[in-house]
């Protein structure tokens, strides 16, 4: 592409945090700079790593980084966890839209330029999103669409995934960014509170990431090696609910209950009944008598291996 074709194009920043990934965040950043859409903004949030990640970024940057189309600029951030990286690369953004991406995955090369594109035919948009392709042990799957009541299948789903949006950097600060205190699931936690307060969204059919989760990731591989933390962002979502004053919130928070059931479902599964039998019982006691059946078969279904208990009771919950 000629670069003077893109002097009145609008740039995109992308911000990628990252912690001791030296091998990963090459492929990563590699995707980035295969895009076809100038120019873009990179913006590296090097989480305080303790291998030679930030060297190897710093190199990547000098061999690679030869034009005004595209820039990289790489920060640091000391607390541990991807939500502050997010939150400081989030504070450096001086674009009107941003991404986020994660240092172990791959964007295919169309993705920005179908964002882009999507945002020319609606600038009112603040959210465009796409779905996923999720490569967990050599089968990929693709995530849900993004349609249908959106806040509820997020709180079910997860739709709002930190590879699978963007977002209008105004929109996203407004809500108050992403919170350092959640350190599992603060993208599920992010978009509650970007859904809550009714964004319009563009959605794009085709996935446009690949996503490869890591055993030694933040989140991991496992529930119960993050026991406790979990719990604590199911708890702020219940908060975010409860403080938008939105009138089907009794039917949110019963949703929340719904995540409690199947984490320990997954407890249980995964052999830690003392973290299990708690989670259940406080998932059961929070609802309605009258739905208690339904948690009760969730928690059984999901426990016993099987999966889509939400699209059995979701109608009444």
């Amino acid at each position: 592409m000629n670069p003077s074709e893109n002097l009145h194009k609008e740039r995109m920043t992308i911000v990628v945090p990252v912690f001791n990934r030296p091998a990963l965040i090459v492929r990563c950043l590699e995707s980035l700079r295969s895009q076809t859409y100038r120019p873009l903004h990179v913006i590296v949030v090097d989480n305080d790593s303790t291998d030679d990640t930030l060297s190897v970024v710093e190199k990547w940057k000098k061999d690679m980084e030869v034009d005004d189309d595209f820039t990289m600029e790489i920060i640091s951030e000391s607390l541990p966890g991807a939500a502050y990286a997010r939150q400081t690369g989030l504070q450096t953004v001086s674009t009107d839209k941003v991404m986020y991406f994660d240092s172990d995955d791959v964007m295919r090369p169309g993705c920005v330029s179908e964002v882009m594109s999507a945002w020319s035919v609606d600038p009112d948009a603040d959210i465009v999103a796409w779905p996923v392709v999720i490569h967990h042990e050599g089968h990929p799957v693709v995530t849900h669409s993004i349609q249908g009541d959106i806040l509820e299948r997020h709180l079910v789903h997860a739709l709002l995934r930190t590879q699978g949006y963007a977002v209008k950097t105004s929109f996203i600060r407004e809500c108050g960014g992403w919170r350092g205190d959640f350190p599992v699931w603060n993208d599920f936690e992010t978009g509650v509170r970007l859904l809550l307060n009714n964004p319009k969204i563009v959605a794009i059919r085709e996935p446009l990431v690949d996503v490869y989760p890591q055993a030694e990731s933040i989140t991991g591989l496992s529930f119960s090696s993050k026991h406790g933390k979990w719990e604590k962002s199911l708890l702020g979502i219940d908060g975010s609910i409860s403080r938008s004053g939105r009138h089907d919130s009794s039917r949110l928070h019963g949703i929340v209950n719904y995540r409690r059931a199947i984490l320990a479902a997954h407890y249980a599964r995964e052999g830690h009944e003392e973290f299990a039998s708690p989670l259940y019982r406080q998932a059961l006691q929070a609802v309605p008598k009258e739905k208690r059946p339904l948690i009760r078969f969730a928690y059984h279904w999901t426990r016993l291996g099987m999966r889509g208990a939400f699209s059995i009771i979701g109608r009444l919950l």
